[in-house]
């Protein structure tokens, strides 16, 4: 058994704890922002390096571009590559320019490919003549360029002569005077000094990696970094969150090479955690100033706390009348007042409950009570007696049959049933209305077997197949059709009855489905205007009994005929042995 506490230390105790808990919050609070404003540091370093690294890297390629393009736009190298001849003079311009890049630029390897001689290539490597090669047409790079519109492609070189150099950008030769291509120049990149450029940077950072436009790894300075291809291909840039690293990756536009950096979240957080100590440090300097004068602090208010106990235990006792009178007008009087107003609105609402449930009750018995409808049991007598009066004896004894049935039916006092008994009942209505009004219509039947054992309102059917009758099929004289369609959707049970009767007018329709809507929104307050039997009489006791899992829906079309949608959980029962057959079928 619990010990009985104060007020004073059980207000202490939850002090402590909301003390605890805010200053918890707080120092999370403040070390995710920290967390944030390092993580943002670490990614603006990031950012900056790539920046300055994609532009030096576009300054170089642009290098590279400006030294192609004062060559094939050179005229004299042009007029050489037309010339079906090598020349003493033109071999000499080829190797000056040659020569030029290779002294002043060691990191390039420049040769040219004329069109029509397929197997030479002019290099600095023989001064006379050009030297002899397979024929370059089967190169990835020739089979590369002269399938784009571009006047440059960049391309991994796989010539095992240039091994060293692993990446060439090949540059179209056009002719002055004419949209043909003369000639090629290759200009083959040595990547190691490309990457002694790179990684003077790096310092700062875990790892980087340039990878290039298909993914493949160029070169990597402390760690390889690799790149799910679909966000490569989604976008020029990003951020990739690993478990220990945080990866910034942006695309150089001229090449479409890959730069991944990579910083190390423990390295990052280093420094943050560093003030995990001293946060727990003024946590307990806080709960230890707390616990001095929480106290003190409440002792002003045990005695309003006190009278609001005695209070509460009247309530406890079942007195829901209990009111408080505080001693003293501080907080704790305003919080007995709203203690005061509370029990008022709780007994009022109490007794609204226990109202409501009186009138939910007595509106379930005049539901049932109201559904033999003495206007059919008359109609019915007038059928018999005018069957009997022509002479119709086996007619008269059917209907009687039928008639006995449905009345055993409607005087079970029982609310719920089965969809099986229900379309008993309906099936007896029809053999009964059938003949009563000499076949005008036909009655179709298409329900799902598993649907028979499901719990339903009793009385549900019927009235909306009566509605149907008496006024969608009340003027049709013959080629009437009735529909019944019963099919499981998910955990709902559809209920569809259709008629090609009469259908009705726009605004009728309308006015309907308003009156639906409201009585749907507050069944309780339509209890006594809805008595006779009908769709609004089915729609309330089904809203009062399903509640949100029942829905209903009227489409119609005058002239064309109207169709009831009902909706209702699937709730089965499994049949018990003696009540299978509970309600005869129309074979009465």
């Amino acid at each position: 058994m619990k010990q009985n506490q104060t007020i004073t230390y059980k207000f202490s105790k939850y002090l402590i704890l909301i003390i605890i808990g805010s200053n918890l919050l707080v120092a999370v609070f403040l070390y995710w922002i920290m967390r944030d404003n390092a993580m943002k540091q670490a990614e603006n370093l990031r950012q900056n390096l790539m920046d300055s690294n994609l532009t030096m890297m576009q300054q170089y390629f642009d290098d590279v571009d400006n030294i192609a393009d004062a060559v094939i736009y050179n005229r004299d190298i042009i007029r050489f590559m037309r010339n079906n001849q090598d020349t003493a003079s033109d071999m000499a311009l080829l190797r000056g320019i040659e020569s030029q890049q290779y002294f002043s630029r060691p990191d390039l390897k420049v040769s040219f490919y004329k069109t029509g001689n397929w197997s030479g290539k002019y290099s600095i490597e023989d001064e006379e003549r050009p030297i002899t090669v397979p024929d370059y047409r089967y190169t990835d790079w020739y089979q590369e360029i002269i399938w784009t519109s571009e006047k440059k492609v960049l391309i991994e070189n796989t010539d095992d002569h240039v091994s060293d150099f692993v990446q060439s950008c090949v540059y179209k030769i056009e002719d002055l005077y004419s949209p043909n291509v003369v000639g090629y120049l290759k200009i083959d990149i040595d990547m190691n000094y490309l990457k002694e450029r790179f990684l003077h940077s790096f310092s700062k950072i875990a790892g980087a990696t340039i990878l290039d436009s298909e993914g493949s790894v160029l070169f990597y300075d402390k760690m390889r970094i690799r790149i799910p291809e679909d966000m490569l291909d989604e976008r020029e840039g990003g951020t990739l969150d690993t478990k220990k690293y945080m990866v910034t990756y942006g695309t150089s536009k001229s090449t479409e090479w890959h730069l991944c950096l990579a910083s190390s979240k423990e390295e990052i957080l280093r420094n943050q955690n560093k003030m995990i100590p001293i946060l727990g440090l003024i946590l307990f300097s806080i709960l230890t100033v707390t616990a001095l004068i929480s106290n003190k602090f409440f002792t002003v208010i045990t005695v309003n706390f006190k009278r609001l106990v005695k209070g509460m235990e009247q309530v406890k006792s079942g007195d829901l009348t209990a009111q408080v009178q505080p001693d003293t007008k501080d907080e704790i009087s305003i919080l007995i007042q709203e203690f005061n107003d509370m029990m008022l609105r709780i007994d009022s609402l109490v007794k609204r409950v226990e109202s409501e449930q009186l009138l939910v009750k007595e509106a379930e018995i005049k539901a049932l009570q109201q559904q033999i409808n003495p206007h059919f049991i008359y109609n019915i007598m007038e059928t018999i007696m005018g069957l009997a009066s022509e002479g119709m004896d086996e007619e008269v004894i059917k209907v009687s049959k039928c008639l006995s049935v449905m009345l055993r039916y409607n005087t079970r006092f029982e609310n719920v049933t089965v969809i099986k008994n229900e379309l008993e009942q309906i099936k007896n209505y029809v053999t009964v209305i059938k003949i009563r009004f000499e076949d005008r219509f036909e009655v179709f039947y298409d329900v799902d077997e598993e649907c028979l054992q499901c719990r339903i309102l009793k009385f549900t059917l019927q009235p909306l197949l009566e509605n149907a009758v008496s006024h969608g099929l009340s003027e049709t004289y013959s080629g009437g059709m009735l529909r019944i369609r019963i099919k499981k959707e998910d955990d709902k049970v559809c209920i569809m009855i259709f008629d090609n009767g009469t259908g009705i007018r726009k605004e009728e329709l309308n006015e309907l489905n308003k009156r639906l809507k409201e009585t749907g929104e507050h069944p309780l307050e339509y209890i006594e205007q809805y008595k006779s039997l009908g769709i609004l009489n089915v729609h309330l006791r089904s809203k009062l009994y399903y509640g949100e899992g029942y829905s209903i829906e009227i489409f119609s079309k005058e002239g064309k005929g109207t169709c009831i949608v009902i909706k209702i959980p699937f709730l089965c029962d499994q049949p018990e042995e003696g009540k299978e057959n509970n309600v005869q079928s129309d074979d009465c």
